[in-house]
């Protein structure tokens, strides 16, 4: 891992852009990034664990008393760091599993991920967690390269075989073209050489006033 960053990259890292560069995932040590690897890994006990009523409770007021802490630091979406560390995998945010960019040109991108019991839908990934994953890498490959900015309009994912539980699945994205506003893309996921999942995706360019 790199070390914790000086005064003034720790600046640019506590003010983060929504410009996205698009750049292959460069970890780092820094307090933030700590703080969302220790939510997921909340998540991810909290999820294989079958407490006692009392451990239960205990465990909520804990939560419960960080939630009243973090809520000291509300900021405007703007001004917040959560999914907008651009270098990091899963950009700092924890509700999608953390994809990490390893190859980025301007039409391709390739990652990997892989998702504990927090994302399972009974012994294999749920269902619903594949197009979170594929939205990620399509997107912003569909918004990079200088393109202007553009949104989701729909994702078509076909899925083909389980995706496993605690592997390293490939992800590839692709952007085959544009038609006026319409950008299309396609991507794939891979379990060693299996096919998990593919998908075909629509980003509609925004109007300058939509921006």
């Amino acid at each position: 891992m790199d070390a914790i960053p000086d005064l003034a990259e720790q600046s640019d890292l506590w003010n983060p852009s929504w410009i996205d560069p698009f750049e292959p995932t460069a970890e780092r040590e820094d307090e933030f990034s700590e703080l969302i690897d220790a939510l997921r890994a909340v998540q991810e006990s909290v999820a294989r664990s079958r407490p006692t009523p009392a451990g239960a409770a205990a465990a909520a007021r804990r939560l419960r008393d960080l939630a009243l802490q973090m809520a000291k630091f509300e900021v405007s979406e703007d001004e917040q760091i959560a999914g907008r560390r651009w270098e990091l995998a899963g950009r700092a945010q924890s509700m999608a599993p953390a994809l990490h960019i390893d190859e980025v040109t301007d039409t391709t991108a390739r990652g990997h991920v892989s998702v504990g019991r927090f994302h399972s839908g009974r012994y294999a990934m749920n269902g619903g967690v594949t197009p979170l994953i594929f939205d990620e890498i399509l997107a912003r490959l569909a918004n990079s390269a200088g393109r202007p900015w553009g949104r989701t309009a729909y994702l078509n994912v076909n899925y083909r075989a389980l995706a496993p539980l605690d592997a390293v699945l490939r992800v590839e994205a692709e952007f085959v073209g544009q038609d006026g506003r319409k950008r299309f893309m396609r991507g794939a996921m891979y379990d060693g050489d299996i096919l998990v999942a593919d998908v075909e995706g629509l980003w509609v360019e925004l109007k300058p006033e939509q921006r």
